[in-house]
């Protein structure tokens, strides 16, 4: 059926709308029907709607009034609503939507059909948000959720609220000042831009699961309970910034991939997991861990990206912890970007024994530093063999060349390794090639004992 006069359609009595295209010319207002102060419900159900929709001013904690399959060809207003239920349901198209008001549940649903435009609610909600599935491929949702600057209330007056956004396929997301109520699931969201929430507080926040797309920033947020970050997957593109946050209670990011984590001016009151955190590269900068943090197994793609501060950060929280194995690792990380930042010219005692390090075993591994004491001994031994035996080589007495060799790699053995007998050299310049082989040698097992004190208990 085609409707060009609604509004008398509702003076007659009418709360039911099925398979209507509804004409609202340039637009249709509800405001100044009183009837729909008595009104328990107003359904409209598969409907098109051509032109603008206006509802505005209705106050009847009664109503229920919802949209089921509709198509909307125009804008929609609902502004200054006092009503009991708002509930849009698998909405077909829309262009923008702006929803203020004071409602018991709202809810927007639409699994699998994707939408294209604003949706803006500004509303105080005193039992249910609910979003889940909502999917809008394209476009801008803003939200302002119980903002106790506007209500004048506390969040003791919204004991029975929570929100969900299960599954929710976003592709930017505002949130300005809201209260997300005393549990709100965020599980399995998918953000194909950004996500933002600004002055925002959550008690039970559950992310977990979720893909929070290219930028996501928590800013000046409040986190009064159980927070789950907990495997959130995006290595790729998710930058996550947190900044001016308070966690009272036990925030997890484990098992979480990140292509970058930043986390500034945030304080964590209890204990904080990073436990198998996966990320390209990672920012502390004046944050405060009052309990500790657990970072076990944590793996920085790009370490050298990090800067010092955040490495020793990480660092300490290890050793906090007693985890020695990732404690040193970060040790030598730590190293490795201390001597980045120095110079020979401004600070040569540090930057000469950084520098011996880095070649001796690349801060902290076992293996260069074994290769390393290999080759540097073999090339010294090489030098003072060739000045011991300045003539013409011998190649028959290569068996000689090893036995001398081995010799040389004793640190503590300062006689001729060239001779059987226990005799001296003679030579100033082998003497001084023979103390920095030994020299060498020594450092180059000195590292790699401390490349294994990891694995000491």
């Amino acid at each position: 059926m085609i409707i060009d006069d609604l509004d008398i359609k509702l003076q007659e009595g009418k709360t039911e709308f099925i398979g209507d295209t509804i004409n609202l010319g340039y637009y249709a207002s509800f405001s100044t029907l009183d009837l729909l102060d008595n009104f328990n419900q107003l359904k409209f159900i598969n409907c098109i709607f051509n032109g603008n929709l206006e509802i505005e001013g209705i106050k009847n904690q009664s109503l229920k009034l919802s949209f089921k399959e509709c198509t909307f060809n125009g804008d929609i207003t609902m502004s200054d609503l006092d009503i009991d239920y708002l509930h849009f349901i698998n909405t077909k198209k829309i262009n923008s939507i702006h929803i203020d008001g004071s409602f018991n549940r709202l809810r927007f649903n639409n699994k699998d059909i994707p939408l294209s435009g604003r949706i803006g609610i500004f509303a105080t909600i005193s039992k249910e948000l609910n979003l889940d599935n909502l999917f809008l491929k394209t476009g801008m949702l803003d939200l302002s959720i119980n903002n106790f600057l506007v209500t004048n209330k506390k969040e003791s007056d919204y004991k029975k609220f929570y929100s969900t956004f299960k599954n929710s396929k976003i592709d930017n997301w505002e949130n300005n000042n809201s209260y997300f109520g005393y549990v709100a699931n965020f599980k399995e969201i998918e953000i194909f831009n950004e996500l933002n929430f600004n002055d925002c507080k959550f008690n039970k926040s559950y992310f977990s699961l979720a893909n929070f797309g290219k930028n996501t920033h928590f800013n000046d947020c409040k986190f009064y309970s159980y927070a789950g970050f907990e495997e959130c997957k995006n290595i790729d593109n998710t930058i996550l910034k947190i900044s001016g946050c308070l966690f009272t209670s036990f925030p997890h990011f484990n098992n979480t991939e990140l292509k970058h984590l930043y986390l500034t001016h945030c304080t964590f009151e209890r204990k904080t997991s990073f436990d198998s955190l996966k990320v390209n590269s990672l920012k502390i900068n004046q944050v405060t861990f009052l309990q500790g943090a657990y970072f076990d197994d944590i793996k920085i793609i790009q370490i050298k990206n990090c800067d010092r501060k955040t490495i020793r950060i990480i660092k300490q929280e290890l050793q906090k912890a007693e985890n020695k194995i990732d404690f040193n690792k970060f040790r030598n990380f730590e190293l490795e970007a201390h001597y980045s930042e120095l110079s020979f010219k401004e600070n040569f005692k540090d930057t000469t024994i950084l520098w011996a390090t880095k070649w001796s075993s690349n801060f902290g591994s076992w293996t260069w530093a074994f290769w390393f004491t290999i080759i540097s001994g073999l090339l010294w031994y090489s030098i003072l063999y060739r000045i011991e035996n300045s003539g013409s080589l011998n190649f028959e007495k290569t068996n000689d060349f090893f036995v001398g060799a081995f010799r040389f790699f004793l640190v503590t053995d300062f006689y001729n390794p060239l001779e059987n007998d226990r005799t001296y050299l003679k030579h100033g310049w082998s003497w001084l090639i023979f103390i920095l082989g030994k020299i060498f040698i020594a450092f180059g097992i000195y590292e790699m004992i401390q490349s294994f004190r990891k694995f000491k208990a």
